[in-house]
């Protein structure tokens, strides 16, 4: 059974190349535009990973994430932030509500596969 991923991000654009990748990969993927609609896809959901975008209108990736560690579901579910953010201050502030590690903006298929290999062992 293919392992389910969780995709949230603002931008359709970056959501289609993932959701490509991730299907090639023989993922199972869903997409969520923000983070209320990620947290009403975790109340019913569980997925193996979750890939964010750290910067969103309705609810960043910070408060996502730290949201969504707190539901049953989705404690131990390995998150992944999707960022070209720099700001030290910020990249601590999501290690320190469960970040698992970071993947730069724009996305190589190479660094993707990287991750999946390291978080998820496929």
């Amino acid at each position: 059974m293919a392992k389910k991923i969780l995709i949230v991000d603002d931008s359709p654009s970056v959501l289609a190349v993932l959701e490509d990748m991730l299907d090639d990969l023989g993922y199972e993927v869903t997409a969520a535009s923000n983070g209320q609609q990620a947290c009403n896809l975790l109340e019913t959901i569980r997925y193996d990973l979750i890939i964010t975008d750290l910067s969103m209108p309705v609810m960043d990736g910070i408060v996502f994430a730290q949201t969504a560690k707190q539901m049953p579901n989705c404690k131990f579910v390995p998150i992944v932030m999707l960022s070209s953010e720099e700001d030290a201050v910020k990249i601590a502030e999501a290690k320190r509500v469960g970040i698992s590690t970071f993947l730069r903006k724009p996305v190589k298929e190479v660094q993707l596969k990287t991750i999946l290999q390291v978080v998820l062992g496929s």
